[in-house]
């Protein structure tokens, strides 16, 4: 079950994007920004949330590559049980071609005695195919090519945010559009049954979901949900996305609560993602 949790969580995150709005900003005040601090003056910007979004987009077509920092809290309740996993991973991905190499680690506390597992994981997701490193067995695997061609066609798609847009339009009127000195801040609020069914529509049509698990994520509800998009003024780079959701699934009771942060730096600073030689020489094809 955990593992469709997550699967769902990343599909949510490609699945959001900005859309359309006619009113400008609403500056917040120095206490509530959510930014790093700088010594300069705030600039009030007069760009509305429509124009700010055509420059992302545009700025968007223009990354080749860049770095991701994810950090991830999941409280999966489930009777009397609460496990509590956190996940921190960094991952450089580039563009053309699409290539990743991601390193993290996650935690996990034992629910009834409170001590924590680590486990660590990394890999590699190139031309010459997805490469995972094994703890137990100290082990680099490798699945066949035709899984890499699987995998970047469905992050290919999940990724291009232009094809969401126009099924965001009735979500207009959800947003709030405010800005401090140096980003723009974009709030969604969506715990409401018509973005509960736009989510899972995107989570099935995505092709990520396996036919099998499907049944069960049709049974999942969203209580709550709150995205927070940071996008820098200057560049519109978007900077940091938040997100906080909470799922319940209807059969069996079971609870997740899942609080992430997603910072994107080094963008085109990346020149390829290469798999070291000794990954390739020792790896065991599955």
């Amino acid at each position: 079950m955990m593992k469709k949790w997550t699967t769902l969580l990343f599909v949510c995150l490609f699945a959001l994007v900005l859309t359309a709005c006619n009113s400008t900003a609403t500056p917040v005040e120095k206490e509530e920004n959510t930014s790093k601090e700088t010594a300069e003056e705030p600039k009030i910007s007069e760009l509305t949330l429509e124009e700010v979004y055509q420059n992302a987009m545009d700025r968007q077509n223009q990354i080749k590559s860049l770095t991701s920092e994810v950090s991830m809290e999941q409280v999966i309740t489930s009777g009397d049980q609460e496990i509590t996993i956190q996940s921190d991973m960094t991952m450089d991905m580039t563009m053309n071609p699409i290539a990743m190499y991601a390193k993290g680690i996650s935690t996990m506390a034992d629910p009834s005695t409170g001590e924590e597992t680590p486990m660590g994981y990394e890999m590699y997701l190139v031309e010459d195919g997805f490469f995972m490193f094994d703890e137990m067995s100290a082990t680099w695997m490798k699945l066949p090519n035709e899984n890499y061609e699987q995998l970047m066609g469905e992050t290919a798609e999940q990724a291009d945010a232009s094809q969401q847009l126009a099924m965001l339009q009735s979500f207009i009127e959800d947003f709030t559009f405010e800005q401090n000195g140096a980003q723009y801040i974009l709030t969604l609020d969506a715990s409401d049954e018509k973005f509960n069914d736009f989510v899972m529509e995107q989570a099935l049509n995505s092709g990520a979901i396996p036919t099998e698990d499907q049944a069960i994520l049709e049974s999942i509800e969203f209580k709550d949900m709150k995205y927070v998009l940071l996008i820098n003024k200057e560049t519109f780079d978007t900077e940091e996305i938040t997100m906080l959701m909470e799922m319940v699934e209807s059969t069996s009771g079971e609870t997740v609560v899942m609080n992430t942060t997603m910072g994107f730096s080094n963008i085109n600073e990346i020149n390829t993602i290469e798999v070291p030689q000794e990954v390739l020489d020792t790896a065991v094809e599955l």
